[in-house]
């Protein structure tokens, strides 16, 4: 097991129903398990004096953590355990993406943290983690929206794009627009509207010369294809979408989900302003 904080550890599926688990739970003083898998802990593998609850959870990138409630029902359970002084274990199959994600969630939730610096800490412990893309996107939503944990808010953020079947890529998770003085917005020329921030760009190593901007999928984002042109909600033309995505003309990095939206079609706004 990977102690993460005094009170909650990482650990992979053998850990928790192999022959030294009454040994690991034993050394750390585990009272609570959290199972984050498509199979809970069968009867026979557990062990004497502990509380285990399962939440079921594909480990898929079009999975959903918030519209659902299923991350707060899980941080609740691993604070309330904790609460009470009791250690709290929390393992998937692998230990790589989807306990992973949850601890990263929890440790945001109780120290007002980002998600990079819980999931660098992860790290620091546990060198192999690795989130699918679906819940890191929701993650930085979910860090976005305060930890706000009402699952309506959540509720139109995912969208499947149309023609598309590769599981890494068919389903799209939108961030929200904030009108956030404390960063530069980008607003349509048309309509005025903040349309994204400096926090949403994905590749900033494009020159100042260059006449695009790439960016996240925001939750005005509609898709109607894999390939396919990208408009506001006011029905003002703001560039393309490249769902396998393309490689910048400048540097030739290749960025995924090529969201390019055109200088000319929108007004920068100064922190401040």
């Amino acid at each position: 097991m990977w102690k993460i904080t005094e009170d909650l550890y990482l650990a992979q599926l053998p850990m928790i129903v192999g022959p030294t688990r009454n040994a690991e739970f034993a050394k750390n003083n585990i009272k609570r398990v959290l199972t984050l898998t498509t199979e809970p802990i069968p009867e026979n593998k557990k062990v004497t004096n502990v509380d285990y609850k399962f939440i079921h959870l594909l480990d898929m990138p079009n999975e959903p953590i918030l519209s659902n409630g299923l991350l707060e029902e899980a941080i609740k359970f691993i604070d309330e355990g904790i609460e009470s002084e009791k250690n709290v274990v929390v393992h998937c199959a692998a230990a790589v993406s989807r306990s992973v994600s949850v601890c990263a969630a929890f440790l945001m939730y109780k120290n007002l943290w980002p998600m990079e610096k819980a999931l660098k800490m992860i790290k620091e412990i546990r060198k192999f983690i690795g989130p699918n893309s679906g819940f890191l996107a929701q993650l930085k939503i979910w860090e976005r929206c305060g930890m706000d944990f009402t699952p309506e808010r959540y509720a139109s953020l995912s969208i499947d794009i149309p023609g598309a079947f590769d599981a890494d890529t068919k389903t799209i998770w939108r961030q929200p627009v904030l009108d956030d003085r404390t960063v530069t917005r980008f607003k349509c020329r048309q309509c005025r509207k903040v349309i994204f921030s400096n926090d949403n760009m994905v590749h900033t190593q494009l020159s100042n010369s260059c006449q695009i901007y790439l960016i996240e999928p925001m939750e005005w984002l509609r898709i109607t294809g894999v390939t396919c042109s990208i408009n506001h909600c006011c029905g003002a033309k703001l560039g393309n979408f490249i769902a396998t995505g393309s490689k910048c003309n400048g540097c030739s990095k290749f960025v995924k989900q090529w969201i390019f939206i055109d200088k000319s079609k929108i007004d920068k706004v100064e922190i401040g302003i």
